[in-house]
This record gives C-alpha cells, sequence and structure tokens, in this order.
C-alpha cells in the first residue's frame, strides 16, 4: 500500500469547469446607464449605447443630441447560483479536526494520516511480517522448533503494525478509542467534494467604445468591443468519492482477517500440526481477500480498493478521475451603424442596421484533478481556437404619444447564426470539448420619458441557451431614470430571469453628466443574496 497523492484534492478549491454541450454567447452589453436601469435598453438607450441595445434608436434621440461618445464603456459581473465560492472556500479552509492549531485542511490531516500509516510503523512492517511468515511456511515440518521461532518472529511484526494501523487508520472499539482519523478524515473530503461536485461559477466582462451622430434623416455610428464569458464547474467523477468512503471500510476489513491469522499463530503449536495448518488457511484468507467492486456486495462499492490482498491500483495510486475544466468565449467586434425614419402610412418608423466583424475565440481548457501542472496562461492559448465571421444586427423603432413620450422597440443581433467548436472539441472528434453558437437573439422593450424622468421595459423574446453550466437566460426586465436638470441621473432597476430561478436581480446607478461629459456607475446584485450574482458598470463619454 502506498500514500495517495492528495494535492489532487487542493486544485478543487480554486478551479473551474466545462463538458461537452451546445452553448450560447449571452445578451449583455458593458452599459452603465442600462445596468443601473435592470439591464433596459431595446427603447431607451442613449445616442452611442444605441449601437449596442437597438441600432434604431439613433434616428429617434431627441432633437438636441448630435453627437456620442463612449470612451470606454466597462462591466464585470460574477454569478455564483451554486454556492461554488463558499464550498471551495470551505474546502480549503482550516479543518474543525485540527487540534494542533497549525491551520491544516482536511486534506493535510489525512495526507499526513497516511503518511504515517504506509510508513515503517504501519504497512511497511505488517508487508515484512506477511513476507516471514510465507518463508516460514516453506521450512520443514522436522524441524518445528525453528519454524515455531519463524513464525513468532512474524507475528510480533503482524501484532505491532495491525495495532499501529488499528489506532492510527480504523478504531473498531469507538466507545474506547473513539473513532480514527480514516474515517473521519476521508469522510470529511468526500462530503467536500460532494458540495462542490456541478457547482456552476460564471464570469461576464465587456468592453466597448463607440461614436455616433444621429439624425432623423440618416444616422451612423461606429464601435469596437469585446465581451468575454467565462463559465465552469468541477466535475466530481463517483469513483472518487467511493473510494475515500470506502478506504476506512475496507482497510478494517483487511485487519479483521489479520486478526484471524494472528489468533491462529497465537495457538501454533509445534507439536501439532493441525495448527500450523490453521496458519496456512487464515494466510490464504489474506492473500485472497477483496473488497469493493463489481460482483461484491453493493455495501462495499463500486470501486475495487483490495484485489486479492493487495490494494487495487485505483485505491494506490489515487488516480482520481474528477476533472477542472473551462469555456471561455470571447467576441469581439468591430461594426457600423446606419439607421432613419421612414414614413410608413403616416406613421414614422425608425430601422436600423450593425453590419459587423466579429472574432470569435473558444477557450475550452481540461485538466484532471490529480495533476501535479501549475495552471499557465500559456494553457488558454494552447486550447484556444479563433474564429472570423461577418454578422448583422437589425431593429426598429416607433414613437407615440401627443409628445412621442412613448418608444417601442425591437431588436435582433447576431442575424447570422453558427457555431464554432472549441480545440478540445476538433482533436477528440466530438468526444470531448464543447461547442459553441452565436445564435440570434430577440428582443423586444417599451419606454416613457419626460425631461425628468424615464421608464423602460424589455422582455427578451428568445430563450438564450447558457454559455456552459447556469441555466439559460430569457430577461424581464423594468428600470427607471430621474435626471435633476440633466446633471445627476438617479437609476434603479429589477431584472428576472423566466428560464431560471432564484435569479433575479436589483440594481442601482447613478450618472454626473456637467455639460457634455458624463461619467455612469452602474451595480447589480442577487435579490437573494449578493453572494450569487454581482456586478458593477462604468462609462465615461461626451454627448452634446
Amino acid at each position: 500500500m502506498t500514500k495517495m497523492n492528495h494535492k489532487i484534492l487542493l486544485g478543487a478549491a480554486i478551479t473551474l469547469a466545462s463538458l461537452q454541450q451546445a452553448s450560447a454567447v449571452p445578451f449583455a452589453p458593458s452599459d452603465a446607464r442600462s445596468m443601473g436601469m435592470g439591464g433596459t435598453g431595446v427603447s431607451s438607450a442613449e445616442v452611442a449605447s444605441t449601437v449596442q441595445f437597438n441600432p434604431a434608436l439613433l434616428a429617434t434621440t431627441r432633437e438636441d443630441d448630435h453627437f456620442g461618445l463612449k470612451i470606454p464603456q466597462f462591466s464585470l459581473s460574477v454569478a455564483d447560483d451554486g454556492g461554488f465560492i463558499d464550498e471551495a472556500e470551505d474546502f480549503d479552509e482550516e479543518s474543525e479536526l485540527d487540534t494542533t492549531g497549525q491551520g491544516r485542511t482536511n486534506v493535510d490531516l489525512l495526507s499526513d494520516l497516511l503518511d504515517e500509516a504506509t510508513g515503517p510503523l504501519g504497512l511497511e512492517k505488517m508487508q515484512q511480517g506477511i513476507e516471514e511468515l510465507k518463508a516460514a511456511q516453506l521450512l520443514p515440518n522436522s524441524a518445528p522448533i525453528a519454524k515455531k521461532t519463524a513464525y513468532d518472529n512474524a507475528a510480533t511484526k503482524l501484532t505491532q503494525a495491525s495495532e499501529f494501523l488499528d489506532t492510527r487508520l480504523y478504531s473498531r472499539n469507538p466507545s474506547v478509542n473513539g473513532e480514527a482519523g480514516l474515517v473521519v478524515y476521508s469522510g470529511a473530503i468526500a462530503d467536500d467534494m460532494d458540495d462542490l461536485n456541478n457547482k456552476a461559477l460564471r464570469i461576464n466582462g465587456g468592453l466597448n467604445v463607440a461614436g455616433a451622430v444621429p439624425s432623423k434623416k440618416f444616422s451612423m455610428a461606429v464601435h469596437a468591443g469585446a465581451q468575454v464569458t467565462f463559465s465552469g464547474k468541477v466535475k466530481i467523477d463517483p469513483k472518487d468519492t467511493d473510494i475515500l468512503r470506502n478506504y476506512s471500510a475496507a482497510t478494517s476489513a483487511y485487519l479483521l482477517n489479520i486478526d484471524a491469522l494472528q489468533l491462529a499463530l497465537t495457538n501454533l503449536d509445534e507439536n501439532d500440526s493441525s495448527t500450523f495448518d490453521a496458519v496456512d488457511t487464515a494466510q490464504q484468507a489474506v492473500d485472497n481477500f477483496n473488497y469493493g467492486g463489481a460482483g461484491r456486495p453493493e455495501s462495499e462499492g463500486n470501486t475495487a480498493i483490495f484485489v486479492d490482498g493487495e490494494l487495487s491500483p485505483e485505491a494506490e495510486d489515487a488516480d482520481l478521475d474528477s476533472e477542472i475544466q473551462m469555456i471561455g468565449v470571447a467576441v469581439a467586434d468591430v461594426g457600423v451603424t446606419a439607421s432613419r425614419v421612414f414614413n410608413i402610412k403616416g406613421h414614422d418608423i425608425a430601422f436600423g442596421i450593425t453590419p459587423k466583424l466579429q472574432k470569435i475565440s473558444i477557450f475550452d481548457y481540461t485538466q484532471e484533478l490529480d495533476s501535479e501542472e501549475e495552471f499557465d496562461s500559456e494553457d488558454f492559448s494552447e486550447n484556444q481556437e479563433d474564429y472570423s465571421a461577418f454578422n448583422i444586427d437589425l431593429g426598429a423603432a416607433y414613437q407615440f404619444g401627443a409628445e412621442k413620450q412613448w418608444q417601442a422597440g425591437l431588436v435582433i443581433k447576431n442575424l447570422i447564426g453558427d457555431d464554432y467548436e472549441s480545440a478540445e472539441y476538433i482533436s477528440s472528434n466530438g468526444v470531448g470539448g464543447a461547442v459553441v453558437s452565436i445564435s440570434p437573439m430577440m428582443r423586444a422593450g417599451i419606454s416613457h420619458r419626460t425631461s425628468w424622468t424615464k421608464v423602460a421595459f424589455d422582455l427578451d423574446i428568445t430563450e438564450n441557451d447558457p454559455v456552459a453550466f447556469e441555466d439559460p437566460t430569457q430577461y424581464a426586465a423594468i428600470g427607471g431614470e430621474l435626471n435633476v436638470w440633466r446633471i445627476v441621473q438617479l437609476r434603479a432597476g429589477y431584472r428576472a430571469n423566466l428560464a431560471g430561478s432564484d435569479q433575479d436581480i436589483m440594481t442601482a446607478g447613478i450618472g454626473i453628466s456637467p455639460g457634455p461629459v458624463h461619467l455612469d456607475i452602474g451595480v447589480m446584485a442577487n435579490t437573494s443574496d449578493i453572494e450569487n450574482e454581482a456586478g458593477i458598470a462604468l462609462e465615461f463619454g461626451v454627448e452634446f
């Protein structure tokens, strides 16, 4: 029996993961004004922000809007719906079982314990005793005294090793000795791994610059930006926790066979050949001992721990199958927006189009939990696949009311859908990796504004697939803005995910715009727990 390599488990506390599946890029512009108003913007975005939400809005801005510039917009949000961060921190924090005050984790405690158990006082000595016993069995019965002496020497080593292991690994009398470390530590680690399993973590980031010249007759804008989404989780293989939970029980059962062998050795009588036969029988029980795996009782687990008296390769080498994987999608685009108002049967309706060039980069990184390799940023570039594409956004907007104070908007982003395969998907011929979709997304909105206020409501018409492990999204959002003398803007909003649960967010924001210059900040947080999802957006620009 050799020491398990438990460094593998520490990696689970700080890593992310992914599975092969169809994924999509979310509708999440990096706009501070929008974030402050719940994420609305399809009918309410201002000047240079229109290129991200609805190109048609560029032709329906206020009469005194002549130019808009964003330099730049920036946003960052983290979604931890399943509590991955908390579980990872719990996994890597000081164990409640550590009585030394040295800040050791459960992994440290189990690793130290197995160092002792597999050392010269434990399994090494037991193996020596078994080898001496086998040598004693080869001695001729014509020398019973010498044979008995050899048996006694072997028995001494087995007794010492068994008592040591029984104390360190598994207490068969918990009422006297308390539950020993192998049971407690391995169970605690298995529970921690279960808590980490399938917990998704998502990070979104955006950066955008834009310049716009609005006009009802013909509006133009240019923009360049990038949106990055990372999503993942640790995928715990049931075999790994199966080993941890059954390791102690398997060792205890093995020691019971050693106990029977020791008893036979204790009863050995050099004048009674039947006692030698009893030792041989007990020795065969040790040699033939099996625990766990196919064909064994369900209570022993699905993974073989002992096979023919030896630790199985799975248990000895602890080659865990749990994986760390990540999917990252970065979409950078450069686009030109054109829009104007058309009179259709007496109604002024604005239409806009944004043709754009896109660079889609897919990062798909997988690493086993038991890998000794340190994570390096080059790992991402080695597992990166880049694509270039052409796409189009289309939008429409219609103002109505006595003072045109109402506005409805409709947008279709990424009209030309396509699938993009990750490097791992390509190299594995579709057995692993990910397929990321740039899919059409349709959103509608309606808003009302006065010289002091603005209220907006947006609704996703399409349900959008997740990038990896989180729920799909279909947002309904509402937000409002109070504009005080066009110098200070106070914003608030609410967004619900109709395709997921416990993912509603509250938002707030503030804008400061002395003259043509403006600075905007938006924040958002999950309504039930800020740790589930939180984000911030910053924006600096010029409008006049």
